[in-house]
């Protein structure tokens, strides 16, 4: 599904894959949700300082996040 992501990976690493896949959609689905909100708390010019503190606090990998703003930025009809 996300195969742009095998990069991270190696043969040789001992990966659960069905725990990769939910980190990677619970990810996407957070990335979508602060998107989501990014109109109505950024409409003004001035952006605080701790505006994007809840996804440097997601717990999950950055390139999970990445990935999913790429899949946003890609999707057509946006």
């Amino acid at each position: 599904r996300w195969p742009s992501l095998l990069k991270y990976y190696s043969h040789s690493d001992g990966v659960s894959w069905l725990e990769e896949y939910k980190a990677r959609h619970n990810a996407g689905l957070e990335a979508q949700r602060i998107v989501a909100s990014f109109s109505k708390r950024f409409f003004s010019e001035h952006v605080p300082c701790d505006g994007f503190s809840d996804i440097e606090t997601l717990g999950c990998p950055s390139h999970f996040f990445e990935d999913e703003l790429m899949c946003i930025l890609n999707m057509e009809g946006r």
